[in-house]
């Protein structure tokens, strides 16, 4: 079963990132791989707005779809112009990718130790919209059930409130939205009430990011680096108060995943790899979401 066989049956869907800053080397992306394979649909092969050193999320991909572990494939429009992009999508195809993620990528800085260049060479809304010209051409290199997904940064909205964003994503073909990581359900229930008044879950799928956090430290660093996360306060104080602040973080995810299954509108969950990656599996495995 695929993310997007699962996305197609209305199951709730749940996906991880596998790190790809520890996965020098093919054995230890598979290693990773093979710990996620049970308990998720698929596994996200994330661009980093990082400069360090990791491997390309299109070899990742192309190591992992032969073990039958399917993926889906970030590409960030900050990092590569037209032509390069078009040759990572032709070549995610080829080696069994049937989904990935278009993403605007968050601007890098010039420093005295990093030499790097923004190229923003297509917007991510003009690729979506010009992968979706592909899908419709005849002897195109892309199925037409080829799965483009955006994302988004979950908010608080108040009565009223358009998603104008999510619209034009939309238009331009998108199939499925990932919302930043928001540990705040009230804030989801809310900015799912008006996907659904909007009608975009009747043409969209929406898939909520979680972690199952290791510690408060890493609690407060994403929630003040990570733009658009929301972390609550007693989230953070119930990680500095446990006794097994891993476990704990377990706890948190497994009980959000639970309550995240019963949102309208909401199809499924990723899980941010922030720790050991040993935690993401119990987590799911936790919150009966999804039989492992």
């Amino acid at each position: 079963m695929t993310f997007k066989d699962s996305l197609k049956k209305n199951d709730f869907v749940v996906t991880a990132q596998v790190n790809l800053e520890d996965a020098p080397d093919a054995p230890s992306l598979i290693r990773q791989g093979e710990i996620l394979r049970a308990a998720v649909d698929a596994v996200q092969l994330t661009d980093e707005s990082s400069t360090k050193l990791q491997m390309a999320g299109l070899a990742a991909a192309a190591l992992l779809n032969p073990q039958g572990i399917d993926t889906i494939l970030h590409m960030t429009c900050r990092d590569r112009n037209r032509i390069a992009m078009d040759k990572d999508l032709v070549g995610a195809a080829a080696v069994g990718v049937s989904s990935v993620l278009i993403k605007r990528g968050t601007k890098l800085k010039r420093n005295e130790n990093t030499d790097v260049r923004n190229v923003f060479d297509i917007s991510a809304v003009e690729f979506m919209a010009y992968i979706q010209s592909l899908r419709e051409a005849q002897h195109s290199v892309l199925p037409s059930d080829f799965l483009v997904g955006a994302n988004a940064t979950v908010v608080d909205p108040s009565a009223g409130w358009v998603p104008q964003k999510l619209n034009r994503k939309h238009e331009a073909g998108t199939s499925f939205v990932q919302g930043q990581m928001c540990f705040n359900m009230d804030i989801v229930r809310n900015y799912m009430e008006h996907m659904v008044a909007a009608k975009l879950t009747h043409r969209i799928r929406f898939i909520m990011t979680l972690s199952p956090l290791p510690s408060a430290d890493v609690a407060r660093s994403m929630r003040e680096n990570i733009n658009g996360a929301i972390i609550p306060k007693p989230i953070v104080k119930r990680l500095e108060q446990a006794t097994d602040p891993e476990q704990e973080g377990i706890n948190i995810c497994a009980e959000l995943l639970q309550e995240l299954a019963s949102i309208p509108g909401v199809s499924g969950a990723n899980l941010m790899t922030l720790g050991n990656l040993e935690t993401i599996p119990a987590a799911i495995d936790a919150s009966g979401v999804r039989t492992t």
